[in-house]
């Protein structure tokens, strides 16, 4: 095997273990027992290696309209970090958790994965950026290229700094973690994509965006209405705690 590919697959499991530390760590810090955050994490692990496979498949299946030709077996880190909160819902419901607790915990974690997998994409080469004069080389192209995913990777410990200030500090309301960093990311991640390198049929079949630019502007919708919802819900959680206080 390839050793860059096997250091791409560390890169994976390192960012994999230290964010299943950290969130246990942040869950025994908001009260929950080592068993409970344990069961989460392990949920958010298998539930997002389902999400990162499903994402490589539904992006070939999309690409392969396009006439490129279809392969099933794709891994992407992304998917898992948009289908890990929304499908451990119900789990996290079945064990009478508190799933905006839950989600609040996980989101700093899930960027700290994407910029270590964004640095195994460095070491293997794929992924790579647009033809640049000043850029480095890759072993899929002759020519150098921008390096595209140390400039993610940065990005994504960013949004994670960010994110595990907020939660560390409770500078957030309950719930809104999540959602507000799928708006930062979704952003982020739409202005990289200019930089990354696709084949024309990839780029133009979304009235001239990237698969991955029309992902992006998906996921910063979709966090804005669960942003919204989210905020007003406490709002309403206030007014109802005042009533009980003036009462």
């Amino acid at each position: 095997m390839d050793i860059r590919l096997v250091i791409y697959y560390l890169c994976i499991l390192i960012g994999a273990a230290v964010s299943s530390v950290l969130g246990v760590y942040i869950g025994k810090w908001q009260g929950f027992s080592k068993r409970t955050v344990g069961i989460y994490v392990a949920l958010a692990l298998v539930i997002g290696i389902f999400g990162a496979f499903f994402m490589g498949g539904l992006q070939n299946f999309i690409m392969s309209l396009t006439g490129l030709t279809y392969y099933p077996s794709r891994m992407r880190i992304f998917g898992g970090l948009l289908f890990t909160p929304p499908l451990i819902y119900f789990p996290v419901k079945y064990l009478a958790g508190d799933f905006d607790t839950v989600t609040d915990i996980f989101s700093p974690g899930l960027y700290l994965l994407l910029g270590f997998s964004k640095i195994g994409c460095a070491v293997y080469g794929c992924c790579y950026g647009i033809e640049c004069p000043f850029g480095v080389s890759t072993p899929f192209e002759e020519h150098t290229v921008f390096p595209v995913q140390l400039l993610e990777s940065l990005l994504c410990f960013l949004v994670f700094a960010l994110m595990l200030y907020i939660v560390i500090n409770k500078k957030h309301r309950k719930g809104t973690v999540y959602p507000l960093s799928m708006i930062l990311y979704g952003v982020l991640r739409f202005l990289v994509e200019f930089l990354r390198y696709y084949p024309e049929p990839q780029r133009t079949y979304f009235f001239g965006m990237s698969f991955w630019q029309a992902v992006s502007i998906l996921t910063v919708f979709v966090g804005i209405i669960w942003f919204i919802h989210k905020h007003h819900e406490g709002n309403r959680v206030l007014r109802t705690e005042d009533r009980q206080y003036e009462g």
